[in-house]
């Protein structure tokens, strides 16, 4: 097994515990997984945003139906507060759709390492399987030919 260091913020981490047979390989999976949290904080960010533009868009025609007297004002406000939200949900769900591109293609690629070239080893071995019970014990994430979740 090789050992990873990696600067980060002037500091070295190392990294012994994956059971990958190579440092290339592990800095494949680091840049995945890196990308992975991502795309899962942005999905989060996004249905955060629906949640609050949904009950923005609740809370505008309750006013109006139940508050016909001072609601005009308050409307007003949350209709730009509403607006604001929608503008942020598209730019977040702009950069979801561009996450889970990149999360997909690295995915694509490391099942196809995990396929072809893992390890060196000439016999019969569980290099693949350990790793991949590996990812999924730690991480969640399946290393199969399924789609991202």
């Amino acid at each position: 097994m090789g050992i990873l260091c990696q600067n980060v913020l002037n500091k070295t981490v190392r990294r012994t515990e994956l059971p990958v047979p190579s440092v290339r390989m592990a800095l494949l999976f680091d840049e995945f997984l890196g990308r992975y949290n991502e795309w899962k904080i942005a999905k989060l960010q996004e249905m955060v945003g629906k949640f609050i533009v949904t009950f923005l868009g609740l809370g505008i025609l309750i006013i109006l139906w139940f508050i016909p007297d001072i609601g005009m004002n308050i409307y007003f406000v949350l209709l730009i507060i509403f607006y604001g939200a929608i503008w942020y949900c598209f730019k977040v769900h702009k950069r979801v759709r561009h996450l889970y591109v990149n999360v997909h293609i690295l995915h694509h690629h490391l099942i196809g390492k995990l396929e072809v070239g893992f390890c060196d080893h000439t016999e019969p071995c569980h290099c693949v399987e350990n790793f991949r019970s590996y990812v999924l014990e730690n991480y969640k994430i399946f290393l199969d030919k399924e789609p991202l979740r």
